[in-house]
């Protein structure tokens, strides 16, 4: 099923103040990591995020405007979150010097039913935090409303190699 209705993304506060720390850490380049959680009843749409799992921004290069996350790292994570009857949700990133809205390499990747968080990040500071998922057809993106939450949800786990 791809996107047809508005999609919720519920991610404790917790876990997004490290996202953007580490957002602000990383500038200028892109961050980038892994979103885990519960993925929505098929009567509910709000995905649930329970923890994020950091990744080493593996691109070659062009690190400021693109970001790729290792293989080895995406199938331990998605085992672990299997363990604990858990699931990839999707992933985040974040986009220096730009706004938080999807551009032409977050479109000519991204995968239907993934959510794609991004963080807008301008020198010390996050501008805008917006999540995203691909619309039917893959010719653009359905913005998703983020709720906060206080814990339960973990923060996030330090996992910079596979």
């Amino acid at each position: 099923m791809l996107v047809s209705e508005k999609r919720h993304l519920l991610i404790p506060t917790s876990v997004l103040g490290v996202l953007m720390r580490e957002a602000i850490d990383a500038y200028p380049e892109e961050c980038c990591g892994v979103l885990v959680g519960r993925m929505p009843a098929p009567a509910e749409p709000r995905a649930e995020v329970r923890e994020a799992v950091a990744a080493r921004n593996s691109a070659t290069d062009r690190r400021q405007e693109s970001y790729v996350i290792d293989p080895r790292l995406l199938l331990r994570v998605q085992k672990e979150a299997r363990e604990r009857e858990l699931e990839i949700l999707g992933y985040y990133h974040s986009h220096p010097d730009h706004s938080a809205t999807p551009g032409r390499f977050d479109l000519e990747t991204a995968w239907p039913n993934v959510h794609y968080l991004i963080l807008a990040v301008e020198e010390e500071r996050v501008t805008g935090v917006r999540s995203w998922l691909l619309r039917e057809g893959g010719e653009d993106f359905q913005e998703v409303d983020i709720e906060y939450s206080s814990p339960p949800g973990h923060s996030m786990s330090e996992s910079t190699e596979p």
